[in-house]
């Protein structure tokens, strides 16, 4: 398995600021090490968020990059990669690979120095927004515009890439940066599809045919998205799966319909894992890394081959990470 998205580190950084005992290796959270290799993980992705409002953005976001490295140093067999060489590596002496990822790229600010910096720190995937406005872009869900709550079901089709932002995306191809789209708005995806040299991701959305939330993906986008060669990280997050969050709770129920969607539309080479872990809560059916086998299980059932399971298991983002990452 590899996972495009998971939110555990600002999990641990918020359990310890409440004084609370928690690692990376071993935790009550959804992604801890031991689930990890319970779940045959060949790599997780682990995402660094920055609230909108921090005082220091790109400080505060450099301060959750020490923690991360901090976290693994207490881990055996969770070890950081920042090239398709260390992936491969890494598993050959049965390790797993921890991949550094932002989602916001609000710490980015107004330079691309800071872009640059973060690089150096081993950042290799960078979600351009969340649901803020920032210096590179608008969000679909606009919560600066719209207040907490803003309409799940109406995207934003005007507000895309700022000058900057398209900068980024050009700066992010030449660096080896994965470009991820999770959370942008509708005219931001087209502003990536028109830049982008090289494949990009939404780490964490599914088929909004199916579910009409905003942060889901058109097939009309999930054609522009298979053209450059990237991927959509199918998520577990029950409000993405069904418009009833009730019903998306049954993750394996709700999930395969959006993967074989997916698979029609566009093909199965453009299908991976995106499960934001530590973004939600644990009620769901696939509630932590450690059930992986069960979602293996479920599409060898639905009729899918080995190959198949494979690619969207971990054999479609390991090509985007090849072709991406120097």
């Amino acid at each position: 398995m590899i996972d495009l998205h998971c939110d555990t580190v600002w999990a641990i950084e918020k359990a310890k600021e409440k004084g609370e005992a928690c690692s990376l290796k071993r935790s009550s959270f959804q992604i801890d090490e031991e689930k990890l290799i319970k779940g045959n993980y060949f790599a997780q992705c682990f995402a660094m968020f920055v609230p909108n409002n921090a005082e220091n953005r790109f400080e505060k976001c450099a301060a959750m990059i020490s923690l991360y490295y901090e976290e693994l140093k207490k881990c055996e067999r969770l070890v950081p990669a920042y090239s398709y060489a260390d992936l491969i590596k890494n598993r050959e002496n049965h390790k797993i690979s921890a991949i550094l990822t932002m989602e916001d790229g609000c710490p980015i600010g107004e330079s691309l120095e800071n872009l640059e910096k973060l690089y150096a720190r081993g950042v290799r995937m960078v979600g351009l927004t969340w649901d803020y406005p920032n210096a590179l872009g608008a969000p679909n869900r606009n919560k600066a515009l719209y207040g907490e709550n803003p309409d799940p079901f109406t995207p934003d089709t005007t507000r895309g890439l700022t000058e900057l932002g398209k900068a980024a995306v050009k700066k992010m191809n030449e660096l080896g940066v994965i470009v991820d789209v999770a959370h942008l708005s509708d005219a931001g995806f087209n502003d990536v599809a028109n830049i982008t040299q090289k494949p990009f991701v939404a780490s964490h959305a599914n088929a909004r045919a199916l579910c009409r939330h905003v942060r889901n993906l058109t097939d009309e986008q999930l054609k522009k998205l298979a053209d450059k060669g990237g991927v959509v990280g199918t998520t577990y997050v029950k409000w993405f799966l069904h418009e009833r969050g009730t019903e998306g709770a049954q993750t394996l129920d709700c999930l395969i319909p959006h993967i074989k969607h997916i698979q029609k539309i566009v093909g199965i080479e453009h299908i991976a894992i995106g499960s934001d872990y530590d973004g939600m809560k644990n009620d769901i059916a696939l509630c932590d890394a450690s059930k992986a086998p069960l979602l293996i299980a479920r599409l060898e059932k639905e009729g899918f081959s080995t190959e198949e399971i494979e690619k969207i298991t971990y054999k479609n983002a390991l090509r985007v990470f090849k072709e991406c990452l120097r």
